[in-house]
């Protein structure tokens, strides 16, 4: 029964590229005929298949690069940075295509071209856990749960599995690590510079002096404390002035955004993240932290004052006042406290199914403390109650696993002195900033958006791709040069 099932699913090439052509010509005719239809019944839709048939030709061209096709998805994933209400026509063709990618590349890795896509442990658990999760969904149905809302739960955990193309370019390219951390620095970029657009323009409209001081922006937080610990680490270890002077303008910028956002958990997360940079490095580098510090203060600080004027001195006030409330939030913030009776509500609900847990888009009941009522929801703040209770023990511990394991690669990656230096700052940045996410996931899930959950995934692709490349060269393959 087993070898039948192996040869199922195993095809050759030969017969794959003969039943393609089929799909293919198949595929045409299918489109002919939505053509005629489309001259009969919609007539104004004619003028947008020209777009269409380009398009189409331009994903047949990039599918064939993979090395290309995988940097214009993950730049692509810009499109889910910016909140917009509603479902945009843009997010949906994205979705599409970066599904497709994922669906491409897993069939002709696995069962085309059979490489052993699968050797660590955390890659068996991450597939295990993404198998598992697509699963799930017959609980939702035996919970009663919102289909549109499991299939947008669905849509950003499947994001995860980007981890694999991620490691396999990281490992196969030559400078397949930069690249993808230059796309990631450049979305962070993207990300920051649209955040203090936003909250340039809030200043200019706010009329009274609360709207300066509660001034915020609250989107992209995850990323911007994660490129900030990226870009620290980049300063750090900066072997040239002109890198450092360059790693060191990005680094204020991503970290300005960070601190615009007012969000105190992903402050003391990027805390908790420089701390462990500060405990790994030398005594040296140490100094460069604490300079850096400094030196960043400063230049915010200058920075603000020169755009804002006296403005700045309110607004430092506004951010002083909220991260000295960080220590005594747990008790004084109402927003906090509620989330803590949030995740202690669904605690309740896991003790009915512990194991297997309740599946994706399934509602709960909660005393909502702000609004002082009951309400009903499937979002959870805190990640790991969250974890829980869509897919019980068995997928909180699986992602646990990877999560862990993607923080101690990239630590042994950066204590391997052979190791490229490329290959070690990656390595560490990553480590720092995954070990920074442990604490903001506490009040901030990070694997139920599409953003945060890019974020973690590039995180885990890198640390992955870089302790691979220490194996290759340590094993007698070409020195890793990068």
């Amino acid at each position: 029964m087993q070898g039948s099932m192996a040869s199922w699913f195993r095809v050759s090439p030969e017969a794959f590229w003969r039943w393609g052509r089929i799909a293919l010509w198949g595929g045409l005719a299918f489109a002919l005929l939505i053509l005629a239809f489309l001259a009969w019944a919609l007539p104004e839709a004619l003028p947008f298949v020209p777009l269409v048939l380009i398009a189409g030709a331009g994903a047949w061209w990039l599918f064939q690069r993979p090395f290309l096709n995988l940097c214009v998805v993950l730049a692509g994933m810009s499109v889910i940075l910016r909140y917009e209400a509603g479902i945009q026509a843009t997010e949906v063709l994205f979705g599409l295509y970066y599904l497709t990618f994922l669906a491409h590349w897993f069939i002709t890795r696995l069962f085309i071209y059979r490489e052993p896509v699968l050797q660590k442990p955390e890659e068996k658990a991450l597939f295990l856990f993404l198998i598992g999760m697509t699963l799930s969904v017959g609980l939702t149905f035996i919970y009663g749960g919102v289909l549109k809302t499991a299939f947008s739960e669905w849509i950003a955990l499947s994001i995860l599995g980007f981890y694999f193309p991620i490691k396999e370019a990281s490992v196969r390219e030559e400078h397949g690590l930069k690249i993808i951390f230059a796309i990631i620095c450049g979305l962070a970029l993207y990300a920051a510079f649209f955040n203090l657009l936003e909250y340039r323009a809030g200043l200019q409209s706010a009329v009274h002096m609360w709207q300066v001081v509660r001034g915020r922006v609250v989107t992209n937080d995850n990323l911007l404390m994660a490129s900030s610990l990226l870009t620290l680490v980049l300063v750090v270890f900066s072997r040239t002035w002109r890198m450092r002077l360059g790693a060191g303008v990005l680094f204020l910028v991503c970290f300005a955004s960070l601190i615009f956002t007012q969000s105190r958990g992903y402050w003391a997360a990027f805390l908790l993240g420089a701390f462990v940079l500060f405990v790994l490095v030398d005594r040296r580098r140490k100094g460069w932290i604490l300079a850096l510090g400094s030196v960043g203060f400063v230049a915010v600080f200058g920075a603000g004052l020169l755009v804002l004027g006296d403005t700045m001195f309110v607004i430092l006030s506004s951010l002083g006042s909220r991260f000295a409330s960080i220590s005594t939030a747990i008790f004084e913030d109402v927003s906090l406290r509620a989330r803590f009776i949030e995740a202690l509500a669904a605690l309740e609900h896991i003790k009915t199914n512990p194991i297997l847990g309740h599946g994706l888009g399934v509602e709960y009941r909660f005393y909502y403390l702000p609004l002082k009522t009951d309400v009903v929801r499937t979002f959870i703040h805190n990640g790991y109650v969250s974890l829980w209770y869509r897919f019980g023990l068995w997928g909180l511990g699986l992602v646990l696993f990877v999560w862990g394991t993607g923080i101690w690669r990239g630590i042994q990656v950066f204590r391997r002195e052979h190791a490229s230096h490329v290959a070690r700052v990656i390595g560490l940045g990553a480590a720092c900033a995954l070990t920074a996410f442990l604490l903001s996931a506490n009040t901030s899930n990070p694997l139920y958006l599409s953003d945060a959950t890019f974020i973690i995934t590039a995180l885990l692709g890198l640390a992955g791709g870089a302790y691979a490349r220490c194996e290759q060269a340590n094993a007698g393959a070409a020195p890793d040069t990068e």
